[in-house]
């Protein structure tokens, strides 16, 4: 004589005492672990149009030192062609969001923070995932690096500013394209995304060359 629940029989009857909780807690688990994935994928996302802003800013503010204290008409012109390109850049950045790392990054290459310490991404606060977390922490390396660059060459002066304003952004543009070579691998199956990475890798060779080119002048 079979058990309780043996056979088929039996097996649909555990079934029907049983429910479905053990396979809703499964679906449950699946539903949290595709999010965290999603918002792994969205805090690197974050992380990569932060890159891409600094890379803009610092753009920015090292051709706005040129302006001020560079007497080279040409570095003059390459400069003010610098700032135009990479604000309209910087303004096209934003059709594909913001993050408070993204805002900061203008922020602190624009008007430099007085007070040290202050953490990136300030309206995260403890609500922020971890991945954003680790995404604000490279940035404000990064941000650091590129406040410490900008310092040095605020203090060189003549012609010897305009050969290390040059060699900054040779060394900037050049890093900038080994991000977006990076990031089209990443991206490569998002079209519109890839499409922007391809304006932005141009606009880094022309900037690039040009500036390769001014340096051969002083040679």
């Amino acid at each position: 004589m079979a058990g309780r629940f043996g056979g088929a029989g039996g097996v649909v009857v555990l079934a029907a005492m049983l429910g479905s909780a053990p396979f809703v807690g499964l679906a449950s688990q699946a539903e949290a672990s595709q999010a965290r994935q999603t918002r792994d994928v969205l805090s690197e996302r974050d992380l990569l149009l932060a890159r891409l802003a600094l890379f803009d800013a610092t753009a920015i503010a090292s051709a706005n030192l040129a302006l001020e204290k560079s007497a080279n008409p040409q570095v003059r012109q390459f400069a003010l062609r610098m700032v135009e390109d990479h604000r309209r850049h910087l303004d096209s950045l934003k059709q594909w969001g913001s993050s408070p790392s993204m805002d900061v990054v203008v922020a602190d290459l624009v008007q430099p923070r007085v007070t040290q310490g202050q953490g990136v991404g300030g309206s995260g606060g403890a609500e922020q995932s971890l991945p954003m977390q680790r995404a604000d922490a490279r940035i404000e390396r990064a941000v650091s690096e590129a406040q410490q660059h900008l310092a040095a060459l605020r203090k060189a002066q003549g012609e010897d500013f305009d050969k290390a304003f040059l060699k900054r952004v040779v060394e900037d543009q050049e890093q900038g394209l080994h991000l977006v070579k990076q990031a089209q691998a990443d991206y490569k199956n998002d079209g519109g995304f890839t499409l922007m990475l391809d304006r932005t890798g141009n606009l880094a060779d022309r900037h690039l060359q040009r500036a390769r080119g001014l340096e051969e002048s002083f040679e």
